[in-house]
């Protein structure tokens, strides 16, 4: 008896020792989670704070999430309610009405009205901003809730300027002698510390009318050094690293500890032309001049990215304007013979000549983008391929608006940025307009393509839209007055306890809200 006895109070020890344990590991396991969710996420890129002012750092506000607009994009190009749950446009598309969000808190304790939305967007007049490009008469607040614009003329895009980072809207506690002074947005983020030109501190708005942040301490650290920024993905398991080199990329790929992720984004290396030169005014031999580029293998040789070629100059981001067009390889004696039946001939070192004259000309790019010069070399040895005889010219980026009003330039490498505003109807106006660009088209205008623009200004039927979208890119494609090459890429690192991480195409959101340990 006396054993048994022993017996169960040994077991019951056990028991409750068990109990006990299991109690402190569950609270130390909650304590662990509490502590993981607490952890401050440190955010770092190339980019600098230089002011408060949002026409100059307002785009790193709006990654961050501290300021909002009127109008969101979304990953396809289309526009969403933003700050403005919705808005309305007479039938001459001149005149717009703006619906904000009700009961929106800005970071002081104030709510958004009409009367900010006025405030801010007039200063933002006065900046050199894509907004003085929207043809404003009179911005108005009808009553709080709703804001009016008056136009000079029809805009049936406008909605898409009030989604750049320079519209933004601020409190106005953040407005001083006519300035933007401090950062006091609507964002899931608030301002805690701005210390330019490296490091913004920031954290969770409880009061804010989405969905609310879940890692409750941010900080932004900007550093150019794209070696630095590496060793911080790789040795800080709170860093989220954006935009590393290539050569970077590699090397943490083999980090099984880390999440990269790349997408292309609205940025393109593209060539074009002077139409009015015998050697390019014929649209066969610009299909042929693009036929002949291996874009897989700049992609992957040159620039040591896994995705980006270009067959047109807008990339899946626009999806109303992206065609679906194949990436294929060069057949270069099929293309050199396609330019031969154009009547051009071989010499006795296999070049093309044609009236005596070699098919030779000079591409104009510039260092200040260290990856030009070198695609340019490989388009001369890929064009070299079908005979012709392409030197390549590195200056100043200036020289080649400098060539374009002369009417020297015969053709040029370059990189341009069609992600300025969603919807890049009024860029493609500026760069093919008829009487040419300086980083648009040369001596090429196209009265079918002129008048698609001009329809598309006019309608707002969004089915209607999509055609015409379509259409003008068709047009640019097989015209090909300007060729793409590639597209650039954004790039995040993080370790992999991360979750959530989406990247923007448009640049204009880090999306940190929806992120979690």
């Amino acid at each position: 008896m006396k054993k048994i006895i022993f017996l169960l109070i040994i077991i019951l020890a056990v028991i409750f020792f068990m109990l006990n344990f299991s109690s402190e590991e569950l609270s130390d396991k909650s304590a662990l989670n509490a502590d993981k969710q607490n952890q401050a996420l440190v955010v770092v890129t190339p980019w600098e704070i230089t002011s408060v002012d949002p026409s100059k750092s307002g785009y790193i506000f709006q990654r961050l999430q501290l300021a909002e607009t009127l109008v969101d994009v979304d990953k396809d190009g289309h526009l969403l309610a933003g700050l403005a749950e919705s808005w309305t446009v007479n039938p001459t598309s001149d005149q717009w009405v703006f619906t904000l969000r009700p009961n929106v808190k800005f970071h002081d304790g104030s709510i958004l009205t009409a009367e900010d939305v006025v405030n801010s967007l007039t200063i933002a007049l006065t900046k050199p901003t894509p907004l003085k490009n929207a043809m404003i008469k009179e911005i108005k607040a009808l009553d709080e809730q709703h804001v009016q614009f008056t136009l000079d003329k029809p805009l049936v895009i406008f909605p898409a300027y009030l989604s750049h980072a320079t519209t933004m809207i601020f409190a106005k506690s953040a407005v001083k002698n006519g300035e933007i002074s401090e950062v006091i947005g609507t964002g899931p983020y608030r301002v805690l510390k701005i210390e330019p030109p490296q490091k913004i501190e920031q954290t969770a708005f409880d009061d804010y009318w989405g969905d609310k942040a879940k890692i409750k301490q941010v900080s932004y650290l900007a550093n150019s050094r794209s070696e630095t920024r590496s060793l911080l993905a790789q040795s800080k398991p709170n860093y989220l690293v954006f935009n590393l080199d290539p050569a970077s990329l590699s090397r943490l790929s083999s980090d099984n500890n880390l999440t990269i992720q790349v997408k292309p984004v609205a940025h393109t290396i593209q060539y074009k032309v002077n139409v009015k030169n015998p050697l390019f005014a014929d649209v066969a031999v610009r299909q042929a001049l693009s036929d002949a580029i291996d874009r897989e293998g700049i992609v992957k040789s040159v620039l040591r990215m896994q995705i980006g070629e270009a067959e047109q100059i807008l990339p899946p981001a626009f999806a109303d304007w992206h065609l679906n067009v194949p990436h294929t390889k060069p057949d270069y004696p099929a293309i050199k013979s396609r330019l031969i039946n154009l009547g051009f001939e071989q010499d006795a070192n296999g070049m093309l000549v044609k009236d005596g004259k070699p098919f030779q000309f000079t591409l104009r790019t510039f260092s200040d983008r260290p990856e030009l010069p070198i695609i340019a070399t490989a388009l001369q040895n890929q064009w070299k391929q079908i005979g012709v005889d392409m030197i390549v010219s590195v200056g100043n980026f200036s020289e080649i608006p400098a060539g374009h009003q002369d009417g020297s330039l015969e053709m040029a490498l370059y990189s341009r940025y069609y992600g300025m505003l969603p919807d890049p109807t009024a860029m493609l106006l500026q760069d093919f307009a008829p009487q040419g660009a300086d980083w648009g088209v040369m001596n090429w205008s196209d009265n079918v393509f002129t008048e698609t623009l001009e329809a598309l200004q006019k309608t707002s039927d969004e089915a209607e839209q999509r055609k015409l979208k379509a259409k003008a890119a068709e047009i640019i494609y097989q015209q090909k007055p300007i060729t793409a090459v590639s597209f650039y890429q954004t790039n995040a690192v993080s370790n992999k306890a991360l979750k959530g991480l989406e990247l923007d195409p448009f640049e204009r959101n880090f999306k940190l809200n929806k992120l979690s340990w």
